[in-house]
């Protein structure tokens, strides 16, 4: 990586610089799409081989190299908040105290190297390598993914695997519980809290816990909804919205309150933006959609569980009292934290286990923690002016910006969040204007889309015209 600017163009402007002349590579460099594909399309396969917990940093690897190749890359204002806070984060390593904590540190960082990797390569690719609706796509793909996972957690919620990873570790690796969760995945965590009158089968595959499944499904469901109104394909559309009701057995049975705020919040948000943008087709589309789901939860019971659930389990209280815990430990290292959570002295859990802002306070002090807040807080700030239905993508970052508090996202949820980021970014950082993502239309008698529909799938090239800036309603 030889050379690295940053692109201060406004959205809707165009970027004079020394690029290409032809329209079509204004913007971005012909980076190859499968790197990308690995990890969102081949999610599956690798969590299989017991390498789910990694797949975002193999994924990286081959972004990485093809990122090094290339001269010109760009980068967003700011960027070098995010950077400083991988710096800063290194110097909190000098105050671990264990090789478990170190193995600890490495895997985090690893995760916050892919996702900063992600976002550039999302960034930097031009529309005709990665095009948009192929990203989505993709996106997608993996929600479908998360949602079958959440089917076996119900189906078989005492259910596991045994993975190849599981066989190659050494034991004493294998047997450490984070590690071992890792490597031998269960489909779900099966919870009886004392004097529960039954076990809560919550669903978490792919991932460890459910909490993992919980964000992931949050964050990812915008890029659904997305889908839903812009595939080019009838059929694609029809299908992600059946699906879309189908992942609701999943969710529900998580009684995941954090998921249910974040869902809940961005639908809302979404419509409230919709409204003021006079696109009533979407503020209605947005109310049916959180109208069904409230009808849902009600016929299910999903109150009734979550209150019987809270009643027989303290985590409301441990939460609170760990949050305390957090500060006020931190408060003994402020400058560069403790490297890694540590056992709390009140509780049976770790400190900085709980959320992902008091991970960051804990583990790397609070000149990292407003580094981190400042960089996480202005992705939607810089995605606020998201055209049309991308709107749904800045949705995402809105999200994240309140779920760091109870939620960790410092594995694959990371790199959801930098990719929604990084696609409204580039779509809207200079460079010719693609065509508004709206509800395809199709030429009367022939069943054909438009080619501006097809452009969102890839098919064709793209002709330049009026840009979303200028108002242009995606309905």
């Amino acid at each position: 990586m030889t050379a690295v600017s940053s692109s201060n163009a406004r959205p809707g402007s165009r970027r004079v610089s020394d690029a290409p002349s032809s329209e079509e590579e204004s913007w971005g460099q012909d980076l190859p799409r499968w790197p990308f594909a690995v990890f969102f399309a081949g999610y599956p396969v690798l969590w299989v081989l017991g390498l789910g917990g990694f797949a975002a940093d193999l994924a990286a690897l081959p972004m990485f190299g093809v990122l090094l190749l290339r001269r010109g890359l760009r980068v967003p204002p700011a960027f070098g908040l995010w950077l400083l806070f991988l710096i800063w984060m290194t110097l909190s390593a000098t105050q671990l105290d264990s090789a478990g904590r170190m193995i600890g540190f490495v895997f985090r960082f690893m995760n916050y190297a892919a996702a900063t990797i992600f976002f550039l390569y999302v960034y930097n690719a031009s529309r005709r390598a990665l095009p948009l609706s192929r990203a989505i796509g993709l996106m997608v793909l993996f929600w479908i993914w998360v949602v079958a996972g959440g089917y076996l957690g119900v189906i078989l919620p005492n259910g596991s695997i045994s993975t190849p990873m599981q066989s190659l570790l050494p034991g004493s690796i294998a047997g450490n519980d984070y590690v071992k969760d890792l490597v031998h995945p269960k489909f779900a965590e099966v919870q009886r809290p004392w004097g529960a009158p039954r076990a809560y089968n919550r669903p978490s595959a792919p991932f460890p816990y459910t909490n993992t499944w919980g964000s992931h499904f949050a964050l990812l469901v915008p890029f659904a909804i997305l889908y839903m109104r812009t595939a080019a394909v009838r059929w694609r559309r029809q299908a992600v919205t059946v699906l879309l009701l189908a992942s609701l057995v999943p969710a529900f049975s998580t009684l995941n309150r954090g998921m249910f705020l974040a869902v809940g919040v961005g639908v809302v948000y979404a419509a409230v933006r919709f409204g003021f943008r006079g696109q009533v087709k979407w503020l209605a589309a947005v109310l049916v959609l959180l109208g069904i789901g409230l009808a849902t939860a009600s016929a299910l019971g999903v109150g009734q569980s979550i209150g019987s659930r809270t009643q027989y389990s303290s985590t409301n209280a441990g939460r609170a009292t760990i949050y305390r815990e957090a500060f006020e430990r931190t408060l003994e290292s402020p400058f560069i934290g403790f490297g890694a959570p540590r056992p709390s002295l009140t509780l049976s859990i770790s400190v900085g286990t709980q959320g992902q802002f008091w991970n960051v306070m804990f583990s790397f002090g609070f000149v990292a923690l407003t580094l981190f807040c400042a960089w996480l807080w202005l992705l939607p700030l810089r995605t606020r002016a998201a055209p049309g239905a991308l709107l749904w993508l800045h949705v995402v970052t809105v999200m994240a910006s309140f779920m760091m508090f109870y939620y960790g996202l410092d594995g694959s949820q990371l790199v959801v969040i930098f990719v929604a980021a990084a696609l409204v970014m580039r779509e809207t950082a200079g460079g010719p204007e693609v065509a508004p993502l709206g509800p395809p239309r199709r030429r009367a008698g022939s069943g054909l889309a438009r080619s501006d529909v097809r452009t969102l799938s890839g098919w064709v090239r793209y002709t330049p015209g009026p840009t979303w800036s200028q108002g242009e309603d995606d309905d």
